[in-house]
């Protein structure tokens, strides 16, 4: 059970540290958090800061030191400092995966993964690492994270975030297009939204490019826009899927949590040899993650699917 109580001092640790970082360095309070975190893992602080500095920073780390930290804690304490880091900077908090989307996608993955003894998850779009972690935060068995991230604030928070949970150094600085040679056991990803730029549409060029990343018989789950099929160039990528994939379910998303165009969850699998046909596509509408009960009926239904046709 995680506790509130330690959410809140590792929340206060980054919020202080980052405050500190940013009228020292006259830097971003984002970029204090990164500084705050490596200060925390290395447990030593930055010689060229102030004596000053030194001497507050050290005694807010003797606040957190000695607590040892749930993962989860540690995820949901990061993700308040850099929701209010957005906040500061104008940026929108639509670049942060809602944590309801990312327990309902660690929650697809245990279905499509129940007898896996380990797992390779893949985010070619990382962000912040909130997404992935939360799903890799809630599965039973062994994970290994990669991720590519072309943003630098992003990707240094990220790390950051993949640091304090001692997930390995498996982040990638690049463009995702430019990212090869990996065989994970599943993707999962939450598209921004996007436009057709020079007659492509970035979300297919992703697909299509990690293909090759992915197992034979591996799921790639996919947030999308809700008009994801009716985008010019959308004839073609259908005839790809077709070549290349199986189509295993689209589950529609609350609107509630959109303020623009909605989302939903899309979710393919690497055609070969040893894959079974799936005969009856898994078509959802989750209306609410907030009505209990009627949350229960739609979840039954997926699970009923699953019994059928995965497990």
């Amino acid at each position: 059970m995680l506790n509130q109580n330690h959410i809140e001092r590792l929340f206060e640790y980054l919020d202080t540290s980052a405050n500190l970082f940013g009228e020292e360095r006259n830097g971003s309070y984002l970029d204090g958090i990164t500084e705050a975190v490596n200060n925390l893992v290395s447990d030593s602080i930055d010689s060229s800061l102030s004596d000053a500095t030194i001497e507050k920073m050290k005694a807010l780390m003797s606040t957190v030191n000695a607590i040892d930290f749930k993962k989860e804690e540690v995820r949901k304490a990061m993700q308040l400092a850099i929701l209010k880091g957005f906040k500061q900077e104008k940026r929108t908090n639509a670049l942060m995966t809602p944590d309801t989307i990312g327990l309902f996608m660690a929650f697809l993955v245990e279905k499509l993964y129940a007898k896996a003894s380990e797992l390779i998850i893949f985010d070619p779009l990382v962000g912040t690492g909130n997404m992935i972690t939360t799903i890799a935060n809630h599965m039973n068995v062994p994970t290994r994270l990669l991720g590519v991230e072309s943003n630098v604030e992003s990707y240094h928070l990220a790390t950051a975030l993949f640091d304090m949970m001692d997930y390995g150094d498996d982040l990638y600085f690049q463009d995702t297009l430019l990212f090869h040679n990996i065989l994970a056991d599943v993707v999962v990803t939450d598209f921004p939204y996007s436009t057709v730029e020079k007659g492509t549409y970035f979300p297919y060029d992703v697909i299509n490019h990690h293909y090759q990343n992915l197992n034979e018989g591996g799921y790639f789950l996919a947030v999308i826009p809700n008009d994801f099929f009716e985008i010019p160039g959308a004839e073609v990528f259908k005839d790809v899927i077709k070549d290349l994939w199986q189509v295993i379910g689209l589950i529609k998303l609350p609107d509630s949590l959109f303020k623009t165009i909605g989302k939903s969850i899309f979710i393919i699998q690497k055609i070969g040899p040893s894959v079974q046909k799936i005969e009856n596509v898994l078509l959802a509408d989750i209306t609410s993650f907030e009505d209990e009960e009627l949350l229960q009926i739609q979840i039954a239904k997926i699970n009923q699917w699953f019994k059928t046709h995965i497990e």
